[in-house]
């Protein structure tokens, strides 16, 4: 699975470089990016198995693919799609960012909605998809490399609202990555 996102993620850099040769266009860019995750579980309940059974903050690593598109010099809108593996589970993160460039710097900041959908057999009584916001800053190394920094935090509850659980339990992510990401 890993390698086919791999081979799928080069195919597209290389569509897309052919592609901008082909028509100059340099408002539209393909990006990946690969880097380290932290995912902090906040939950609170009575029942002594969520807090064992399911994610418990492992770190893990990520590898994703954006398509950046300038609306005008400042501003752009990101879509992107991740994939992220840790000791304990798999998620894939779909997300539509708002970016805006600081002029005149190399600085940036993005921020926007985010989809995170567990993958994986033993997830009852834990729902698969989660509503994220995320925030985060970015600085352009070169006109191919950037660095960024982000923090997702989720709204929705992972436990479903049925017996055993009360309901005022929850069970929520948080995460914390750092990533090196390649421009095409």
């Amino acid at each position: 699975m890993f390698r086919d996102l791999l081979v799928a993620l080069l195919f597209m850099g290389i569509f897309e470089s052919a592609q901008s040769q082909a028509f100059k266009s340099p408002s539209v860019n393909i990006s990946v990016q690969a880097g380290y995750l932290a995912i902090d579980p906040s939950y609170s309940t009575f029942y002594p198995e969520v807090s064992g059974a399911f994610i418990t903050g492992e770190a893990g690593l990520f590898i994703g693919v954006n398509y950046n598109l300038r609306l005008n010099r400042d501003f752009s809108i990101v879509p992107e799609v991740s994939f992220i593996s840790n000791k304990e589970s798999v998620h894939y993160r779909v997300a539509g960012l708002v970016e805006y460039r600081i002029p005149s710097t190399g600085f940036y900041s993005l921020g926007g909605p985010q989809v995170n959908i567990l993958s994986g057999n033993s997830l009852n009584p834990y729902d698969r998809a989660g509503f994220e916001l995320i925030g985060g800053i970015g600085y352009d190394i070169s006109s191919s490399f950037y660095l960024e920094g982000r923090y997702s935090h989720e709204f929705t509850n992972r436990l479903k609202p049925e017996a055993p659980f009360e309901e005022d339990d929850y069970y929520r992510f948080r995460s914390y990555s750092i990533g090196l990401g390649f421009r095409f």
